[in-house]
């Protein structure tokens, strides 16, 4: 079944022989499982919460090969399809320390042609969330976000909107955060922005980006970019 809209008081209709199955935001199946209904009925519920997704570029990989613009575009298409609004969008990328600024160059360049608006509109690339309420809560998540990390790519209140009102519609233009210290600065691995929002976080070592993915608590999605197989492994 389908619901268009609030699901408010679903809940307290159900009863012992039902099941409940969510997946979300970590946060809101905290509070659903702990329903005065689900407890008094002992109801079975199943939880799928969120995780930050991550694509990790392989050491291997230098600007200019196939590979490296392999990423690049899989990286810009996860920020921006459904304006961010999928629970295997990429939020973490995790690239080597040597090629930081390069990545940041390349994802600027493509973000910078994404054309916000009306998605009637034939150039339009990317929509709007699904409402105000959507927008306002990604907004929050991103101030969360920033006191920890710096956006370095795009403006969340200066961006142009195709065919529709910026203020009026729930618009969002595609950021790009850089967590300099992703160890010890980990909102980027706890807080997820449901929207067109990603961190860029510099790893050393195979093994740190190893450890810097499993710090995204578990991660329905990681995928690796290499042309090396050993490193694939």
């Amino acid at each position: 079944q389908l619901i268009c809209g609030s699901a408010s008081g679903i809940l307290d209709n159900i009863e012992t022989q039902d099941v409940v199955t969510f997946t979300g935001s970590a946060t809101t199946g905290r509070m659903l499982k702990s329903h005065p209904r689900i407890l008094s009925e002992a109801v079975s519920f199943n939880m799928e919460a969120d995780s930050q997704n991550c694509c990790i570029l392989g050491p291997d990989v230098q600007p200019g090969s196939v590979e490296f613009d392999i990423f690049i575009k899989e990286v810009v298409r996860e920020v921006t399809t459904k304006a961010g609004q999928k629970c295997t969008a990429i939020r973490r990328i995790i690239v080597p320390a040597t090629v930081v600024e390069d990545v940041q160059i390349a994802l600027g360049k493509r973000l910078q042609g994404t054309v916000i608006g009306d998605p009637s509109i034939k150039e339009v690339r990317m929509g709007p969330l699904a409402g105000i309420s959507q927008r306002n809560e990604v907004r929050e998540k991103v101030q969360q976000l920033a006191k920890s990390q710096s956006i370095v790519i795009g403006d969340i209140d200066q961006f142009e909107v195709m065919g529709a009102d910026r203020e009026k519609g729930a618009f969002l233009p595609p950021l790009i955060f850089l967590n300099t210290d992703p160890f010890n600065n980990t909102d980027c691995h706890n807080i997820e922005a449901f929207g067109p929002v990603s961190t860029i976080i510099p790893y050393n070592t195979i093994d740190d980006a190893i450890e810097l993915a499993r710090m995204g608590m578990g991660s329905l999605v990681c995928s690796v970019v290499t042309a090396d197989d050993h490193i694939a492994k």
